[in-house]
This record gives structure tokens, C-alpha cells and sequence, in this order.
């Protein structure tokens, strides 16, 4: 259903988007696989500490340097693909440092990257993981070292809220309300800006006896610094980010599984995609289960069984009765969200597998069910 998008006139960045927990990094896995056998070099970015990505993909190691999936790892399924496959974690303190380094002038990089607020701000800053994934995706895209990338976006709260992060983190390190406090320090230097403490607002005295003075100061001269030398570069970038999400070289899918929330998370996600006029590929529903026939339960067939007991063929019937309720629930959900969606939107259901996918050979088995 979904070989058109690997052709060579095919969308450059695929995102997979939803929430946490529906198996966006075996999606994301399967559809590089899928990329890398259709001849095209395709690079994997995950931006959570994704360990089982690294074992399903036979990797060793697995963080922020781009490691190629063995090509031997296919060979023994039979395969033999003409394209190749990377794959990489995000560092969102390397990516920063790195943004850093390309809009600062030396001397200014000094003063950022030592600031003790940068420091926390770079690693724990609401959003800044988001921001850095755009940034790093954004860097790669024009690096134009590969032909297919393919995001694994974080698990949020709501599934688009990383396309909002840059403007988002822009607003608020841009915000006057920084400067309108600081903006005294600015001339002052740091003697003058404890004077200037003692003299303040109550909210700033407030903030200094809360802070302290010295991270206070750190404060200050960080926003001094990102409002002389980075915010318009920042700004520039977000805007080309943006674009970039929005251009006809990128396609998203929502990924979801058939439980309630998974399903209005990808509803959401399409629905504010087509606000914003953004390519939608279609939903990827993980791990439904299979429908039984109605008449299964009134005539079982365990003839393939020796040695069973009356009490036990009541709970293999139990669990059956189970199993063809889960079916028919999943499909049901399925169907209203297909209805929500409207008509012409691709669906693709990937089966609850008899086991984990933890390897190539797992993988292989949902390539099977994209492709």
C-alpha cells in the first residue's frame, strides 16, 4: 500500500508521530528497511534513548554518531538490498552546542557555552529535545548525504506538539519579559548589576533571594548574549524548519494502535496536519488484533490436540472468546476512526504478532505488512 513513497520522486523525510507506547521506533525501523531494499540510502533518526531499535537493527552501539545496519544482518534473511541503512539517536546538548557554534563568533561561543544557565538550559529546557530533533533533521536534509530519512518523534501529550516546539522555544527565550528585567545589566556589567538588585522591582528582589545572585547574573548574561548574537539566527532557522516540515519532500503518518487514547492522539494529529496543510501519508494502526469467525466459538476444533482434559478446553475456549472480542473491538475502532477521517485516507494495520520484535527477522515481518 505504501510502495509509491519509496520511488525516487518520493518524499525525502518520513515523521512518524503519536504517543508514547504504540510502537512509532518499529515503525520507523521497518519503513527504513523497506527504504534501504528499494535502493535508496536511508538513515533512521530516533530521538529517544531508543536501546531496543539498536538490538532489533543488530547494532552494538547506538547514540549520536551515524552507524550503518550490517548489510550481513540481511543477507542471512535472503535479502540483499541496493540501498543502505543508518541509524542514529539525537544528542540534544551536542545538537545545541553545535547550533551554538554555527551562529556565535568565537568569542561569543566561549561566553555561551561556559555560561552555567546555558548549561541547564541546553538539557532541560521544556522543548529543547523537540527543538533539536527539527534542527538536526533540518542539518542532515541539506547535508544531502542521504536519499530517505526517517523521524521517530518523541511520545508527547499531544502527538503534534514537536512542529509548535520551535516557535514555541522562540517565544520564549525571545520574550521582552527577560529583557525588560535585565535589560539594566546589559550596560552595567556585573558590579553594576548587584547595585542594580538591591535597587530593583520586588519581583527582582524577590527572584535574587530565590536564585541567588550570582545565577541570577548567569541569567542576565545569557539573555544578553542570545539577544545580541542568536536569537535572529535561531529565528532564520525555525522558519526554514518550518518550511521544511511543510514542502512536498516531507510526509507524516500518524501511528497509533486501536486502544481509545493511541486512536484520538492520531485523529488529532490528522486533523491538525490538514490544518496546516502538511502531507499526510495516512495511519499506521500497530498491533490489532485478528477477527475470528462468529460460529468459531460453537464449534472449536481441537482435534489437533491429544491428552486434553474437559477443564482445560474450557479455558482454551475462554481465552479464545477473549481473543474474538479483542478482534471484533479492534475493528470496530478502527472502522468509526476510518469514518472520522473520511473516505480516500490510507489505513494500514499492522497484526498483534505471536511475538516481540526484537530483530531484522521481526521487522521484516512488518516491512511485510507496509510494503
Amino acid at each position: 500500500m505504501l510502495e509509491k513513497i519509496f520511488e525516487n520522486n518520493g518524499p525525502r523525510i518520513i515523521a512518524c508521530c503519536g504517543s508514547g507506547g504504540v510502537g512509532k521506533t518499529t515503525i520507523a525501523a521497518s519503513l527504513g528497511i523497506i527504504g534501504a531494499l528499494k535502493g535508496r540510502k536511508t538513515l533512521v533518526l530516533t530521538i529517544d534513548p531508543a536501546k531496543r531499535l539498536a538490538d532489533s537493527l543488530g547494532l552494538d552501539s547506538f547514540d549520536h554518531e551515524i552507524r550503518r545496519v550490517p548489510p550481513e544482518k540481511f543477507l542471512k534473511n535472503g535479502l540483499n538490498p541496493s540501498g543502505e541503512l543508518y541509524a542514529m539517536m539525537l544528542d540534544t546538548k551536542r545538537t545545541f552546542d553545535k547550533l551554538i557554534s554555527r551562529h556565535a563568533s568565537e568569542n561569543s561561543q566561549k561566553k555561551i557555552l561556559g555560561n552555567r544557565y546555558y548549561e541547564h538550559l541546553s538539557s532541560t529546557l521544556a522543548g529543547s529535545r523537540e527543538y533539536m530533533a527539527m534542527e538536526k533533521l533540518y542539518e542532515i536534509y541539506h547535508d544531502h548525504e542521504y536519499e530517505l530519512i526517517v523521524l521517530d518523534t518523541p511520545p508527547t501529550r499531544r502527538a503534534l506538539d514537536f512542529l509548535d516546539t520551535p516557535q514555541r522555544l522562540l517565544d520564549l527565550l525571545g520574550h521582552q519579559f527577560f529583557l525588560k528585567f535585565f535589560r539594566p545589566y546589559l550596560y552595567a556589567g556585573r558590579f553594576g548589576f548587584r547595585l542594580f538588585t538591591i535597587l530593583a522591582s520586588p519581583m527582582l528582589k524577590s527572584m535574587s533571594q530565590l536564585m541567588g545572585n550570582r545565577v541570577l547574573e548567569d541569567v542576565a548574561e545569557f539573555f544578553n548574549l542570545w539577544d545580541d548574537v542568536m536569537f535572529e539566527g535561531f529565528r532564520k532557522r525555525a522558519k526554514g524548519v518550518q518550511k521544511l516540515l511543510s514542502s512536498s519532500d516531507t510526509l507524516f503518518f500518524a501511528v497509533g494502535n486501536p486502544m481509545a487514547r493511541p486512536m484520538k492522539e492520531a485523529l488529532y494529529l490528522y486533523d491538525q496536519i490538514r490544518k496546516n496543510h502538511i502531507a499526510f501519508g495516512g495511519f499506521i494502526i500497530n498491533r490489532v488484533h485478528p477477527q475470528y469467525p462468529e460460529n468459531i466459538l460453537n464449534n472449536p476444533d481441537f482435534s489437533n490436540l491429544t491428552d486434553i482434559d474437559k477443564t482445560l478446553s474450557e479455558k482454551l475456549l475462554f481465552n479464545l472468546k477473549k481473543f474474538r472480542n479483542l478482534g471484533n473491538s479492534d475493528a470496530t475502532a478502527i472502522e468509526e476512526m476510518k469514518n472520522k477521517a473520511g473516505a480516500g485516507i490510507p489505513v494500514v494495520q499492522i497484526p498483534l504478532f505471536d511475538t516481540d520484535i526484537h530483530d531484522i527477522d521481526g521487522l521484516l515481518k512488518v516491512c511485510a505488512h507496509l510494503s
